[in-house]
């Protein structure tokens, strides 16, 4: 029976979305300046800007935590990670759709983002069934 090492899955989704993440972060913030010099009549600009340095940090700390406890096959830092995920998520969604004036480059790096966060909640909570199982020794 071949056997998938989820920790192995989850761990890679987490390589590649921290430096997904740094990419994002960086087209984020020079979106968000272009948009503030171009755009005169941007209502919530205060707010886009501060959900978006909110969705940096919980994103760095949600990536910190779950490689963290993905490694040392910890449960309790992948599951706040998991639970992290829930606030980023909104977050980025906030980002796709209720901004004052969205991008359409924006919206197509905030779905990336959506779907490297959908596929860790999915290899997470795999990984977690499969670190809660005791080993069994032949």
């Amino acid at each position: 029976m071949l056997k998938m090492n989820v920790s192995l899955t989850f761990e890679v989704l987490l390589y590649l979305n921290s430096y997904y993440f740094g990419l994002f972060a960086v087209c984020e913030l020079g979106m968000n300046a272009v948009k503030y010099f171009s755009f005169n009549s941007l209502h919530h600009y205060t707010t886009d800007f501060g959900v978006l340095m909110g969705v940096l940090c919980i994103e760095i700390l949600r990536v910190l935590l779950a490689s963290r406890g993905n490694l040392t096959e910890r449960k309790w830092p992948v599951i706040v990670a998991i639970l992290l995920t829930i606030p980023s998520v909104l977050g980025v969604v906030y980002l796709m759709i209720w901004q004052s004036e969205i991008l359409r480059f924006e919206y197509i790096i905030c779905a990336m983002q959506l779907a490297f966060c959908a596929s860790e909640i999915v290899t997470g909570i795999m990984c977690l069934f499969s670190c809660c199982q005791t080993p069994e020794y032949y």
